[in-house]
């Protein structure tokens, strides 16, 4: 692994914390030139942080971290390396099971997949106990919050059936409400009032069977409803046990239907504009989640998400669905047209090649070969025996290797409106992966889709991508096992994501060109798929990831990653067109939830979250 392990302590002379104190190490020649972590709070006195430092950084100093001034009331008090055994017995300490899973990959050989862990594994060591992050998350989602106006509307609260015990705490926690301006009615009475009051609309808001509101909870939600904008805001949750104690924080992504059909988002405890909900819906018999996705409609730009967390249940909430695939339409054989680019490795090629042959039902395929510069006799004979049987076109790209040239080369000569891209060194698993991806892209807010990927030793290779995580943009669910628990359900749910990778991509002809394809001039290598797929998303295309899609890539994961000077330099490139061509955006993926790091691995807490305001699917 390029870097090194430290613990570094933090001296604070003050009685609090600054709102968004960070560690900064900066990096040499590279943009974003600031990298933040954030320490965890021992008390009012000290911090520490334990992180990775890769190899190139030059200083570490603390900031605000939201605008790079130096917190002049703190000062590093030390900084000493740490070793891996001294890693292992902390995290054995606190999170036994993921090192568990570290150990797996271990056995399995794969090396790189150790290393990232290990990685995300140190900054694990800063989350702070919920309790405590708790308290600092009220303090700071409060102040976020607070700067909208409140709205005058009435919210109508209605209850689940619940035992005796279960609706006095419910009660309880709606009589503490900031928010006075609230009526208890009945469902059947919904429909009655919405008409009787139009020029004057109520807000709802229905709690589940033993749901605690926080004490401003209501507050909180109507807040957004000073824009008109705006339809249903809906908050995080978590449950509450023996003696109030709080715990399981459920932090939720940004408005996802898909995720809301299925049953994974919960969304009893959001708040609903009564006008918006369209007339057909029956008020007093819909399931809340219902009555949001008619809200929805095609787009869901009026839903928002509130990152705070505002409900505590008393006990696990109910699935009102699960897991489903798309119904595909009913239309003639499926045309996809699939690019793959190439240099040499036949071995790969033909494996490609054999999955979409013999592991690929229901479309008629139109292969196109780029290219560039093979050289081994085994590879031409290959692609003269293939476009003998006219099972492939062959277009030739000579120079040096850049990938998004590639892609736009084979989608200008594409013969059909679905393209899909394909690295040489991915095989399909399930027959029907085609027919799911294209069946998600039935849908025409749909822009991209993308597959799930695993490793040839059954780990995840790719999930979906989130940005912001790392520098840039990372896979989610990197290096973790389908079957071991880690990634909450998610790994069996199609779901929106901010992008996904071109090693198996699938999107429209049309948008493609729309957009002016990949950038071949500053994005040859990397982020040219992330880069795709924001520009969609600019247009409010929705990156759909499907787990229907299945398919190994035997990317190589024993080896290390390929560090020659050139590949830094046109890596660093690439990085930086990133960062000034998306920003601040880069922290905002409207997938991952604020309160969760970008920098550890999946559901670990955030100790400093920012942008808890409500927030679209969309970027604003």
């Amino acid at each position: 692994m390029n870097g090194r392990l430290v613990r570094v302590t933090i001296a604070n002379r003050q009685s609090l914390w600054p709102p968004h104190v960070r560690l900064g190490f900066t990096r040499k020649d590279r943009e974003p030139a600031v990298v933040l972590r954030s320490p965890a709070i021992d008390d009012a006195a000290q911090g520490v942080l334990y992180c990775w430092i890769p190899k190139g950084c030059l200083d570490l100093h603390l900031t605000d971290g939201e605008h790079g001034h130096t917190a002049d009331a703190l000062s590093i008090t030390s900084v000493r390396t740490v070793s891996l055994i001294e890693l292992g017995l902390r995290a054995l300490f606190k999170n036994p099971v993921k090192l568990l899973a570290i150990a797996k990959l271990f056995v399995a050989g794969n090396e790189r997949g150790v290393s990232f862990r290990f990685a995300r594994l140190a900054d694990e060591l800063n989350a702070l106990p919920y309790s405590r992050w708790l308290e600092r998350h009220r303090s700071l989602a409060a102040a976020e919050t607070g700067l909208l106006q409140p709205p005058q509307q009435i919210i109508l609260v209605t209850f689940e059936k619940a035992s005796y015990a279960q609706m006095a705490a419910s009660m309880s926690s709606l009589e503490r409400q900031t928010w006075g301006n609230h009526l208890i009615v009945e469902r059947r009475d919904l429909r009655r009032l919405r008409s009787e009051r139009e020029g004057e609309p109520y807000l709802w808001l229905h709690v589940p069977a033993g749901g605690i509101l926080a004490n401003d909870a209501l507050e909180r939600l109507a807040r957004p409803f000073s824009s008109p904008d705006v339809s249903v805001v809906y908050c995080d949750e978590d449950r509450i046990g023996f003696a109030g104690r709080r715990h399981s924080p459920f932090l939720k992504p940004s408005w996802s239907p898909l995720l809301a059909q299925s049953g994974w988002l919960p969304l009893e405890g959001a708040l609903v504009r009564l006008s918006a909900v369209p007339g057909e819906v029956d008020l007093e018999t819909a399931n809340v989640a219902e009555v949001v996705l008619a809200v929805a409609g095609s787009s869901g730009l009026s839903i928002r998400h509130l990152p705070q967390i505002l409900l505590s249940r008393s006990k696990a909430r109910r699935r009102s669905g699960g897991p489903h695939k798309p119904t595909p339409t009913a239309q003639s054989k499926l045309k996809v047209t699939v690019i793959i680019p190439i240099r040499d490795r036949p071995d790969l090629l033909a494996a490609c090649m054999d999955g979409l042959r013999s592991r690929t039902e229901g479309a008629e395929l139109d292969v196109v070969i780029v290219d560039n510069d093979s050289r081994q006799q085994d590879t031409l004979n290959l692609l003269q025996s293939l476009h003998s049987r006219g099972e492939v076109r062959t277009i030739g790209m000579p120079g040096r290797f850049n990938f998004a040239r590639a892609c736009n080369l084979g989608v200008e000569v594409a013969r059909h409106d679905l393209v899909l891209l394909l690295n040489n060194d991915v095989d399909p698993i399930s027959p029907d992966w085609l027919v799911q991806m294209s069946a998600e892209m039935s849908d025409e807010t749909v822009g991209v889709v993308g597959a799930y990927l695993l490793y040839p030793d059954g780990f995840v290779q790719h999930a979906g991508v989130t940005v912001g995580a790392g520098s840039i943009a990372r896979h989610s669910f990197s290096f973790i096992h389908p079957n071991g628990g880690e990634d909450r359900g998610l790994l069996k749910e199609r779901r929106d994501v901010s992008a996904v990778t071109a090693a198996c991509l699938l999107t429209n002809r049309q948008l493609w060109r729309s957009v002016g394809g990949m950038d071949e001039d500053r994005l040859a290598v990397a982020f040219n798929d992330v880069d795709y797929c924001l520009k969609l998303r600019r247009m409010h295309k929705r990156i759909i990831w499907t787990p229907h899609a299945k398919l190994w890539h035997r990317e190589s994961v024993s080896r290390g990653k390929d560090d020659t000077e050139e590949k830094a330099r046109r890596f660093a490139h690439e990085e930086a067109t990133m960062y000034h061509r998306w920003g601040p955006l880069l922290r905002k993926d409207p997938f991952h939830n604020p309160n969760l790091s970008t920098v550890a691995e999946d559901f670990v807490l955030e100790a400093f979250p920012e942008h808890l305001g409500a927030r679209s699917a969309f970027w604003d």
